[in-house]
């Protein structure tokens, strides 16, 4: 029998479908991400965008996440490291991508291979960068970073106009920005206002020593919404592009949504007397008869193992309480009140299922934690599944990336 070229097609995504589900998986709504940047762009008016997208975009897929805010207008990300540079230009990103942390003295050539903006935080990092470019003889653009009280990396900021100012004497190197970094924007307002006059009077000298640096960059995502005189003319928004707030000090305002659901299934469910322990450790042990249900993920695949008996999932719109120690691969969960589960239901762990929500804040408010180190803990194990409007674009999990319309 002969079979129509689409019938074979409507058969590889089903089968696709099937896969990007798995044992567990990440929905990424790139629609709420793309609903979040214009928010970020209205608030920063004039001001350019540089989204960070580093450790992944912070567990969402970087690939994917610069593709979907390339289209909408970004012309600049923001990574830590010279991999994360590498993987977003063989993705097929062609805009500019500033490793905002050092670049290892060994990683000067790749900078130039993959054409990626360093950051200079200390000269011996610049006189290597200058050699190779006179080498070369390729000029090549970086920013210079300042500490102006990170105390991380970065010129001190009372050194910080001499170095510039010899580094500007290099005909291969080309100062294109210059930026510092809040520790506390979220909660201390004078320390924050004294880095912003500090980089300001940073930028007055530089200027009076013909310095101009194209882009002048300061504030994250709670600097973009709290501190409006640290804007400057590009914004470095992270979690905020991701619908999270910083901390519970800060608030975005409304319209913001998560771009991230948490999801698992029932592998299996029983029936146990009561007294009887759960997991490893006997940390949780039955009252009554119970019906426990075992969920298809746990800290192998970044779920965090502290929420062990503290914390709930959604199983058909209700709440279940996780019941003993989550493992490396499966949690135990009590459904004795949620009637009909059986093996194969869909278990939400972030997002919402029908009137309930659980938040990546809520995780990381009972994991006594801060919400970045739970959506970029969220492993390789996981799948991403890539949806907009509800509709399935493309799916990235151990088994690679695949995309069947190329298009958001």
């Amino acid at each position: 029998m002969k079979f129509p070229l689409d019938f074979f097609l409507i058969m590889y995504i089903f089968i696709l479908m099937d896969v990007t589900e798995g044992r567990v998986w990440a929905e990424i709504l790139l629609d709420h991400l793309v609903n979040n940047y214009k928010i970020i762009k209205r608030k920063v008016k004039s001001s350019g965008i540089m989204a960070a997208i580093k450790a992944d975009a912070y567990g969402h897929g970087a690939v994917e996440i610069a593709r979907t805010l390339e289209a909408e207008g970004v012309f600049m990300f923001g990574v830590a490291s010279v991999e994360e540079g590498i993987e977003l230009r063989q993705g097929g990103i062609t805009s500019r991508i500033l490793v905002l942390s050092p670049v290892l003295y060994s990683q000067v050539d790749v900078v130039f291979e993959y054409n990626l903006i360093p950051t200079i935080s200390e000269m011996k990092f610049f006189n290597l960068l200058d050699e190779k470019a006179r080498v070369l003889k390729k000029p090549i653009l970086v920013h210079i970073e300042v500490d102006t009280g990170m105390t991380r990396t970065g010129f001190p900021y009372n050194t910080a106009s001499a170095a510039i100012r010899k580094i500007r004497r290099s005909p291969h190197i080309k100062i294109e920005g210059l930026f510092s970094h809040f520790p506390l924007a979220d909660r201390d307002g004078a320390f924050t206002k004294t880095q912003i006059r500090q980089l300001d009077t940073l930028v007055r000298d530089l200027a009076r020593h013909k310095i101009k640096p194209r882009f002048i960059h300061l504030a994250n995502s709670s600097g973009i919404f709290k501190h409006i005189d640290s804007h400057h003319n590009l914004v470095r928004p992270g979690i905020a592009l991701y619908g999270l707030a910083a901390s519970p000090d800060i608030r975005y305002g409304k319209g913001f949504m998560p771009v991230m659901a948490l999801k698992s299934k029932v592998v299996s469910v029983r029936t146990v007397k009561a007294h009887t322990p759960v997991s490893y450790g006997h940390t949780f042990v039955t009252k009554k008869r119970s019906k426990i249900a075992t969920i298809s993920i746990g800290y192998g695949d970044g779920y965090p193992r502290v929420l062990s008996n503290i914390a709930d999932v959604l199983i058909k719109g209700k709440r279940a309480r996780i019941v003993g120690t989550v493992c490396m691969d499966l949690i135990m969960v009590d459904v004795t009140y949620i009637a009909g589960v059986k093996v194969g239901d869909v278990v939400t762990l972030i997002g919402k299922d029908g009137k309930e929500e659980i938040t990546a804040e809520e995780c990381a408010r009972k994991s006594k934690t801060i919400v970045y180190e739970i959506t970029s803990g969220i492993g390789p194990r996981v799948a991403r599944v890539f949806k907009y409007n509800d509709r399935f674009i493309s799916v990235r999990n151990l088994l690679g990336r695949w995309r069947y319309d190329g298009k958001v």
